[in-house]
């Protein structure tokens, strides 16, 4: 166990909190009947990347590198880059404003939690790295009791779940995909597979890995639904606005009381840090994957240069444009998230080719249901996301 259950909650991170919050905050409980899908969505792509690390037994990168050359591997990258440096800008940002909201001076603290991130990370091994991201999870459940101080309509919000509410729209679909791209992502593909990689986890784990991937997928979600309630109940309800996750727990104090907004910034904290953590992690394993470095938790400074190297390279540069006193990345939130899912339908590509080749798969080739099901959720990923487009150009028309 592990892996799966820190990939799943990653993608709650800064940006996700905010884009869960930007969303609950214009369409309130409507917002919730994508919870099911999406949840669908994650733990299939997840269970089919850890199928075919772990019968490959290697990284996602590792596989494009070699089926299909340093061209395309080079193409993915700068795709996979320019994605994940949206989301590290969301997080480092987020990390920002949960500090701001304390009363923290972040121009100290912000960067003295950047370095003590990357010190842990280069003396720790894969294992202590994974204890840490544990401990982290555990604070989301300030979004639980954020939630119950809203005190919102759980009849209602049970009812929304499974039943349309509101009028559908153009905007309501961006949004949808936003959302959509915030917890399904091209980067969880990626850290998924090479996490399980670094914890030396074989075709015998296949079990397991599938059991926690699926459970995560479903407990991370249930998470997000706590979100966008504390904030569909409080600011959504009282026709405020919001921009960001930090501008949605100073509303909620007022609307369900100071330890209901303070407990919403505990968790965008939490999830900020863990974001800079993961994210960045994330495309230092594809990097070191698809140019053949070493690259590895488990290995030194010394022996993981270019990895740790790359590592270093993304965090300084988002936090340079952070470190900005008016800078902030929210307003844009859910244009990053969007341009998240878009790449999806590639990343679909490579995991249906992945998981039907016997050469990779073995036995664990992918059958016909399950083909089905992958191909199914990639023409409605790739039908919703040109319906965002539409929604999206109309909005700025």
């Amino acid at each position: 166990m592990g892996p799966g259950l820190v990939t799943a909650f990653a993608d709650n991170d800064a940006g996700g909190v905010a884009t869960y919050s930007v969303a609950a905050s214009k369409f309130g409980y409507q917002i919730l009947i994508t919870l099911i899908p999406i949840t669908v969505v994650l733990f299939v792509t997840q269970e089919i990347g850890v199928r075919i690390a772990l019968a490959s037994g290697k990284g996602l990168a590792d596989l494009i590198r070699e089926r299909f050359g340093i061209v395309t591997s080079l193409i993915i990258f700068i795709l996979v880059f320019i994605v994940n440096f949206g989301v590290i800008l969301q997080d480092v940002s987020g990390l920002k404003s949960a500090l701001q909201l304390f009363g923290l001076d972040y121009r100290i603290y912000l960067p003295l939690l950047l370095i003590i991130l990357f010190i842990f990370l280069v003396k720790s091994t894969y294992k202590k790295t994974e204890r840490l991201f544990f401990l982290l999870i555990l604070f989301y459940l300030s979004y639980l009791f954020s939630a119950i101080l809203a005190k919102p309509d759980w009849g209602v919000i049970a009812k929304s779940i499974v039943v349309p509410q509101g009028k559908m729209s153009f905007n309501f679909i961006y949004t949808s995909v936003a959302v959509l791209g915030t917890t399904v992502t091209a980067w969880g593909q990626f850290i998924i597979a090479s996490s399980l990689k670094d914890k030396k986890l074989t075709a015998s784990d296949m079990r397991i890995e599938q059991f926690e991937v699926v459970f995560a997928s479903i407990v991370s979600n249930v998470f997000t639904m706590f979100m966008m309630v504390a904030v569909a109940a409080t600011v959504f309800q009282n026709h405020l606005h919001i921009g960001s996750a930090a501008e949605a727990a100073v509303a909620i104090k007022p609307l369900a009381g100071d330890l209901a907004g303070i407990l919403f910034g505990v968790g965008l904290f939490v999830a900020g840090f863990l974001g800079c953590a993961i994210v960045p992690l994330s495309t230092a394993y594809a990097f070191s994957e698809l140019f053949g470095y070493e690259g590895s938790l488990n290995q030194g400074l010394q022996k993981s240069k270019f990895f740790y190297g790359f590592f270093v390279f993304q965090v300084v540069l988002a936090a340079i444009f952070v470190m900005q006193p008016n800078f902030s990345l929210f307003s844009f939130t859910l244009y990053a998230d969007f341009l998240n899912s878009v790449i999806l339908p590639v990343m679909f590509i490579f995991l249906f080719n992945f998981a039907n080749s016997k050469d990779i798969m073995g036995k664990f080739v992918n059958n016909k249901l399950q083909n089905i099901i992958l191909v199914g959720c990639g023409i409605i990923i790739t039908l919703a996301v040109m319906a965002g487009l539409v929604g999206g150009l109309l909005h700025l028309i």
